[in-house]
């Protein structure tokens, strides 16, 4: 199975997802994300709990695709 996780386990309204097939992949798209959609320049240790908590198993699906070009990103 893969790794998943949304803005939305966060509280946020933005409609991002991603999905990787390893934590560290998972870890690259949300900091990327992060840095690029919401302007966060620095990640704290509780921010990598937070999102370690918050990860998912599931299947990798076509809007993960979308995602990763913005076009799910509010």
């Amino acid at each position: 199975m893969d790794k998943m996780i949304s803005c939305k386990d966060f509280g946020s309204e933005c409609t991002f997802t991603a999905c990787a097939e390893t934590e560290a992949e998972l870890y690259e798209k949300v900091l990327e994300h992060g840095r690029t959609v919401h302007g966060m320049k620095e990640f704290s240790p509780d921010f990598y709990n937070k999102v370690r908590a918050s990860i998912r198993e599931g299947y990798c699906d076509l809007e993960d695709e979308l995602c990763k070009f913005g076009g799910c990103c509010c």
